[in-house]
């Protein structure tokens, strides 16, 4: 017998339809197995969708499952905002904290507006891990299908992790960023095998007055997706590199806006967070808004 659960449609990091990235939010899908998660995932064919599972243990908390086309992650940005808002859209989550589980454990998320109208959602990321630092340029470059002059020489090649780990690359200019092209052979190269492949997160500093960096994401060897419109799992440890790095000031809260998805005609604007104000691991959080484009029912077999 068929299975019919339904299933909310949100563009995440946008203040208008159509923008931003696409998410799947399934509702009360505790009766699924995950091959029936994995399967409407690759049905839906976003970045990722979620699967929200209920009863949850406490009112102000929630267990969150998100799958790409290919595969479980244990955490991203755009699921959890989305997923937020659409619970609190649904009066399912009222404003102010909250907690969703996700595959990494307990994540705090904020929702800030009224109840069944919010207007904006913040999610806390774990302290991030610095890795290893790649030292081919030429390599990634090739890979990336420009030249290795527009990788900056002055900023490391490394990965960085807030649960999710992606290989970051300094691009020189938007100019170079605009030609990047995604190859699923060409960066599947880049990597020993399936188990270290990393997504690869390209990123410009100082893009314009409005936004303080300008990212691309590539995905097609690891989740099977060419290009992310937004990407809030890396956009946290984004902030974190330029942290180190001496991008943004030490010992107070500073804020920049993340700005993707442009070459894709889905500009996405993420705002970053970073609290280095106390004694302690900087505080990262990330947060945007959303719009509910459509609902529905999809059936899968029993």
């Amino acid at each position: 017998m068929a299975i019919s659960i339904g299933f909310t449609l949100v563009d995440v990091f946008t203040p208008v339809a159509f923008g931003g990235n696409q998410l799947a939010v399934f509702h009360k899908a505790g009766r699924l197995k995950a091959s029936q998660m994995q399967s409407l995932a690759r049905e839906m064919n976003f970045s990722e969708s979620t699967f929200v599972i209920p009863p949850p243990s406490r009112a102000d908390s929630v267990r969150v499952r998100i799958f790409t086309p290919r595969r479980e992650i244990p955490m991203a940005g755009h699921p959890t905002i989305g997923t937020t808002w659409v619970l609190a859209a649904r009066g399912e989550l009222a404003p102010g904290d909250a907690t969703l589980e996700l595959g990494v454990g307990e994540i705090s998320v904020t929702i800030e507006g009224r109840p069944r109208r919010p207007q904006f959602v913040w999610m806390t990321h774990q302290e991030a891990i610095f890795g290893e630092k790649r030292t081919d340029r030429k390599r990634i470059a090739t890979a990336l299908g420009i030249e290795p002059r527009d990788i900056r020489s002055d900023l490391p090649v490394q990965a960085v992790s807030t649960g999710m780990p992606f290989l970051f690359v300094p691009i020189a200019s938007a100019h170079a960023l605009a030609r990047c092209v995604s190859s699923e052979a060409a960066l599947r190269g880049l990597f020993d095998g399936p188990e270290s492949a990393l997504p690869i997160y390209m990123f410009v500093c100082g893009w314009s007055s409005r936004a303080a960096v300008r990212v691309r994401m590539f995905a097609p060897h690891t989740d099977g997706i060419a290009e992310d419109p937004a990407t809030g799992g890396a956009a946290g440890p984004l902030g974190a590199y330029l942290l180190a790095q001496g991008f943004l000031g030490r010992g107070r809260r500073t804020r920049f806006t993340a700005v993707q998805g442009v070459e894709m005609g889905r500009r996405s604007e993420i705002m970053v967070e970073v609290d280095d104000s106390e004694e302690r691991a900087a505080s990262i959080r990330i947060g945007g808004r959303c719009v509910i484009v459509a609902e529905g029912q999809a059936r899968i077999a029993g």
